[in-house]
């Protein structure tokens, strides 16, 4: 019941944000999209602000009042609810075959996000991990981690899951996944509509639905996402502001700048060239007197407006992380931003990520994974021997990142799985040439969203190291370039446009399902047609209610069963892991139990104070912690990585 309560919350806010953003004049699809967004700034805003007082249940009370303020806007502004309605059926009615379809896939993604567990590495190590170490501390500030990220990252994606993980369960931790997918899907349109024809705008929207890697990214609960989610909106809000200069939208383009570099550090890459080139336009299509009225007679407006904006865009991490480790962002500390004092090589290094990603947008996907499983031919090894004997020798290991001593080797792989896919057929067949074709031909807005993404683009092959999985660092280029893939859509001759458009149509409905369908973390079939459902998620999770299926494929035995069991509600848990350790199933199945994440000097230091000791993925040596103890549970030849569950003070 209380889950259905805050997915009802989650549902008014983003009615409520539509309301306000609503505009006559634009297509609702902007003001649905708009709407999505500023629930999560909202929802991401209550709980920081709760956490930063160090008062979490402070968020409940803001919830309900606001809520409660919500209803009251909505009632007031009923009508522009009862359009939106009526312009929603209207679509769907005069386009039945596109819309179902689409329907289907988007409800069949989101029982995907709403049911089944979550799965994702990074989220069972630090994204939604630390939101129960925040629980715990009843704070921000993380002194105790398993894994740096844990303290040090940005947080205003990650913590919007604290409204399900506070009730104890883990059901719909990917639903704000699913809904920054939604909103580019809808701000595409929205903002193709703009100057495209309908059955363009259809078709680029579809373009953008079906791309593989964004697909996958709508059922994880990574935070990647929402930078697509965040440059969408900013562009949409940069668009109305253009033609109508007015303090809501200077406020609002303001707030999802703050948000997107909230929600991870990577959009400071589109910051930088959106909001340079967006400036200079502003200056010189609305003129710096007029930006300088609407923010001289709207100060206290803006004074009021720091207060979010300071919290929303982690202003207080990057200073506590300056403090702390003299690393704002938290970046050179993980090693994901290159280190070099060599120029020669970083430019190299940065070419090279270029001709990288260029190789890895060469995505045929589902073909490439057909071939591979029923034809024993691999496309991704084709294309990768390609790169090792033209490339290989130029680049070697320049600008890749590092595991222990060795660099990552370049190699292209055929599985749908989100971390290792790529963005489907259309990102280098359309999305790369109508980036450079709105660039050339496109006019100064379309300009300064193409030298946007393509600024990023640089920026994040310059800067930072190339992984198998970097593919989800650049969803915001291929997923924010819904303009620029319209205006070379729009140019195709009318003679030939109609069907182009039809096949377009027809192939991204096509890897929309294959998406929705082949996604190997969360698969509803495989590839044998006489077994196709033997992969099923459904029947492997019992429709879900097993919240543990991933804790046991990944350590092949029952140990988060024997913690739940054994360790008494109130004691207090030493926590011996290390960064690749998968602590998020042990908060979830024992919430009445303090873990404290530490180090075997510190616990033995300490050993006092604790009740269990768990040991996780390292080895624990107690011969000398001068404390009784006995040994519960310890793994077997048959589990995966090491553990030990030891009950002290015996």
């Amino acid at each position: 019941m209380t889950l259905l309560l805050f997915i009802t919350e989650i549902f008014l806010f983003c009615c409520g944000g539509m309301v306000f953003a609503y505009n006559p004049q634009r297509a609702i699809a902007e003001s649905l999209s708009l709407g999505i967004f500023l629930s999560f700034v909202l929802i991401s805003l209550i709980f920081q602000t709760a956490f930063l007082l160090e008062i979490p249940n402070l968020a409940i009370l803001l919830e309900a009042i606001l809520v409660l303020l919500t209803v009251k806007y909505l009632l007031d502004h009923r009508l522009v609810l009862i359009k939106a309605v009526k312009s929603i059926g209207k679509f769907i009615k005069a386009h039945k075959i596109i819309a179902g379809i689409v329907i289907v896939c988007w409800v069949y993604l989101f029982f995907l996000v709403a049911i089944i567990p979550p799965s994702n590495w990074d989220s069972m190590t630090y994204n939604l991990s630390r939101v129960f170490l925040f629980q715990q501390e009843k704070s921000l500030f993380l002194e105790n981690v398993t894994n740096i990220r844990q303290g040090m990252l940005v947080m205003g994606a990650d913590i919007l899951n604290h409204g399900f993980l506070r009730l104890n369960q883990d059901y719909g931790v990917g639903i704000f996944s699913w809904l920054a997918y939604i909103s580019v899907c809808l701000g595409t349109y929205g903002l193709s509509r703009n100057f495209a024809s309908k059955k363009v705008s259809i078709a680029t929207a579809l373009i953008i639905t079906s791309l593989t890697e964004f697909c996958f990214q709508a059922t994880s609960t990574k935070n990647d996402i929402f930078t697509a989610a965040s440059a969408i909106f900013c562009f949409i809000v940069a668009d109305r502001l253009l033609a109508q200069p007015n303090v809501k939208n200077v406020a609002l383009l303001l707030l999802g700048l703050a948000y997107g570099f909230s929600a991870k550090t990577t959009f400071v890459a589109f910051m930088g060239p959106f909001g340079l080139g967006f400036l200079a336009l502003a200056l010189w299509k609305i003129g710096w007197k007029k930006l300088y009225q609407i923010i001289a007679h709207n100060w206290l407006y803006f004074l009021i407006l720091t207060a979010p904006i300071l919290i929303i865009s982690q202003s207080w991490l990057f200073m506590h992380n300056t403090v702390t480790a003299q690393d704002p962002t938290g970046g050179a500390t993980i090693r994901i931003v290159r280190q070099s004092n060599n120029m020669i090589y970083d430019v190299i290094g940065g070419v090279g990520n270029l001709v990288r990603y260029f190789f890895q947008s060469i995505h045929l996907f589902p073909l490439d994974y057909i071939a591979r499983g029923r034809l024993n031919f691999d496309l991704a090894e084709y294309f990768t021997n390609i790169y090792n004997q033209i490339f290989q020798p130029i680049f070697r290991a320049h600008g890749m990142g590092y595991v222990g001593s060795k660099p990552y080797m370049f190699q292209l792989k055929s599985l749908p799985h989100e971390d290792f896919s790529w963005y489907g057929p259309f990102a280098v067949t359309i999305i790369l040439p109508a980036i450079f074709w709105s660039l050339i031909r496109g006019n100064y807005w379309l300009k300064v969203q193409s030298l946007s993404l393509l600024g990023f683009m640089f920026i994040v092959s310059f800067k930072l190291v190339w992984t198998p999985w970097t593919n989800r660092y650049v969803v915001l280029f291929f997923a924010a370039s819904g303009a620029c893939v319209a205006f070379m859509l729009q140019q195709i001759p009318s003679k030939y446009q109609s069907k182009i458009l039809n096949g377009i149509i027809a192939i991204s409905l096509f890897l929309l399902i294959s998406a929705s369908v082949l996604n190997v973390s969360k698969p509803l079939g495989g590839l044998s047609i006489t077994e196709f459902f033997k992969p099923n998620i459904w029947s492997r999770t019992e429709l879900g209610g097993d919240r543990l299926y991933y804790a046991r494929k990944r350590y092949k035995d029952d140990r988060v069963e024997k913690f739940r069991d054994l360790v008494t509600p109130g004691s207090k848990v030493a926590l011996l892991a290390n960064e690749k350790t998968w602590i998020y199933h042990f908060y979830l199945v024992n919430p009445q139990v303090a873990i404290v994440p530490t180090s075997l000097t510190e616990f033995k230091n300490n050993s006092q104070v604790y009740d269990y000791l768990l040991c996780l993925n390292t080895e624990c040596n107690l011969n000398d912690i001068g404390t009784t103890h006995k040994l519960l549970w310890k793994s077997s030849t048959e589990s995966a990585r090491q553990g030990k569950l030891i009950k002290l003070k015996t």
